[in-house]
């Protein structure tokens, strides 16, 4: 997400209004308003101040996560004592993403000086939590210009649930609610500081083709390619082909990027910078890409990985075809030797 700089940023937007310290002490004592604002504030101060001090430069995972789970407890305390307030659930939000969720220690171009608790991956119950934060904090501050601003992360968030989903029907509404976070995105460009436009057309195709609709997605897949896309947008158009019985052009596609982009493609999703949903659709991705360039072995041996993962129903039965194409391609015939002359040389 932001970092160090921006978990800086944000707590600095929170200033506790000087209390007026006049007037009866023992009539302010017993004023519930006065002592609930009290909690408020020292909830706040000591969320900002704890994690502050997580973000330093060279604390264990222990110590780091121990700061982090004492900051969140704070600020959820201030959300107890004023439930009305919007600004503690912002902060719940960032702190979780920035620690937890979206955690890089290992990037040198992030800026980040802290190590990270563990797990690097991300926790799905911390995803949850922080949606939900995000969620109460929308509910809370429609007209705050910041929602806007979440909305990216959250749609990333909720489409990361999926694998957290209980039902098919719990796992839609997940997709649901990033479609339209993406969707209102678009409708507002101007609103969106310090995101490039394209990967948010690409996750837009991308949830598009989570949830079936596949003529949507290949037209926001074309979309996403003409504004600038990397080579897993190329490979999500030509799975959302492929899906939507379009073999030839979806080979065609994958052919056209090459073999050095499908080990570039397969850097990015082992370094984490590509996810999918639900797990062992990276599966099909690969299995797809492997038969396109030739790889043969290794395209049976995808597409089987996925069969067996069991996702998207739905699409079970392309796989098996494609499988069952490639195991009834008559094999190569097995290189005969030839007898050579002997060497004069020795």
């Amino acid at each position: 997400m932001k970092r160090a700089a921006l978990l800086l940023a944000m707590l600095g937007v929170f200033v506790v209004s000087a209390r007026d310290t006049r007037g009866d002490v023992w009539q302010r004592a017993l004023d519930t308003t006065d002592a609930t604002r009290d909690r408020y504030a020292k909830g706040m101060r000591e969320g900002d101040h704890l994690a502050m001090q997580a973000n330093a430069r060279g604390l264990s995972r222990a110590r780091t996560a121990s700061l982090v789970d004492q900051a969140l407890r704070a600020y959820r305390d201030a959300a107890t004592a004023r439930p009305e307030q919007a600004e503690p659930y912002f902060r719940i939000a960032t702190v979780l993403d920035s620690f937890y969720i979206d955690c890089r220690p290992h990037d040198p171009g992030a800026g980040q000086p802290r190590t990270c608790p563990p797990p690097t991956r991300p926790d799905l119950a911390r995803v949850l939590e922080a949606v939900e934060a995000l969620d109460a904090f929308e509910a809370r501050a429609p007209l705050d210009p910041r929602v806007h601003g979440i909305r990216f992360d959250r749609a990333i968030h909720r489409t990361k649930l999926v694998d957290a989903a209980r039902s098919p029907e719990q796992a839609r509404a997940y997709l649901e609610g990033a479609l339209a976070d993406y969707r209102a995105l678009l409708e507002r460009p101007d609103g969106v500081q310090g995101l490039v436009v394209q990967p948010i057309w690409g996750n837009l195709a991308e949830t598009y083709m989570m949830l079936g609709r596949l003529d949507e997605a290949i037209e926001t897949y074309q979309t996403a390619i003409r504004l600038g896309a990397d080579t897993s947008t190329y490979y999500g158009l030509a799975v959302a082909l492929d899906r939507d019985e379009r073999t030839a052009e979806a080979l065609d596609v994958i052919r056209g990027q090459g073999p050095r982009a499908f080990e570039q493609f397969k850097l990015q999703y082992h370094q984490q910078r590509i996810f999918f949903v639900p797990r062992g659709e990276e599966f099909y991705y690969l299995a797809l890409a492997s038969e396109a360039l030739g790889y043969t072995t290794d395209a049976i041996t995808q597409w089987r990985l996925f069969l067996q993962s069991g996702a998207h129903p739905p699409f079970q039965a392309r796989a098996k075809a494609h499988l069952d194409a490639l195991l009834a391609r008559p094999k190569p015939p097995a290189p005969t030797t030839r007898l050579r002359a002997p060497s004069p040389f020795r």
